[in-house]
Order: C-alpha cells, then sequence, then structure tokens
C-alpha cells in the first residue's frame, strides 16, 4: 500500500519503502515503453522532442532499478520483495489523432502521479 504523505512514509520501515519504490519502478517500464514507441507517431509537433525525452527516462529508470537493486541487496529480504502492479492498457493507443493524444496524455499524467 502507498503512503498518502510525508507523515505515513515515515511510519513506513525502509525495507518496505524500497519494496514499494522497486514495484513501482518495474511496474513502469512496459508503459513507460509504450509512450517511447507511441511518441514518434503523435500527431504533434514537438514528438521528437518528447521522443528522447522518453528514451531518457527509460535509461535513468534502468540505472536507477540497478541502484535499487545494489541497495535493497544490502537491505536484506523484505527490501528485495517485489509486487506484481500489472498494466492493463495494451501497447495501442488509438487509431485517431485524438485518441493517441488524450491516451498518451492520460498515460503520461498517471506516470507523474506515480512518480
Amino acid at each position: 500500500l502507498t503512503p498518502n504523505d510525508k507523515e505515513q512514509a515515515l511510519q513506513v520501515s525502509e525495507s518496505t519503502l524500497m519494496s514499494l519504490a522497486r514495484s513501482l519502478l518495474k511496474a513502469w517500464q512496459y508503459p513507460v515503453g509504450v509512450l517511447s514507441n507511441s511518441a514518434n507517431s503523435l500527431p504533434h509537433q514537438s514528438k521528437g522532442s518528447i521522443s528522447n525525452k522518453l528514451q531518457e527516462l527509460q535509461e535513468h529508470s534502468r540505472n536507477l532499478e540497478d541502484g535499487l537493486d545494489v541497495l535493497s541487496g544490502k537491505m536484506g529480504p523484505a527490501a528485495q520483495i517485489l509486487s506484481t502492479l500489472p498494466y492493463r492498457g495494451g501497447s495501442d493507443l488509438g487509431q485517431d489523432k485524438m485518441s493517441k493524444l488524450i491516451n498518451f496524455n492520460f498515460l503520461l499524467s498517471c506516470l507523474r502521479r506515480d512518480s
């Protein structure tokens, strides 16, 4: 369960927070890939820039995941537990321009919310 605020987060063990952070990072790998793969086909003048930023995000996420894996290994078994947080959105953001933009924006807003 994700803490709602700083006060709740301070009451959760470090191992549990590490497990949650790693689980969220893993859960977003595929959806970020969907965003990245869809960016170049967006009907938007900044699609190239958006695509580049998403590729940077993927690289930073991989680096963060590697670092969290090392830290969780030092913290013990509780920090290494990964919860399954499935993405059910599929890889197709829509067929028409408006659907693609709306669905891309929605998925991006979910990513911002979880980050």
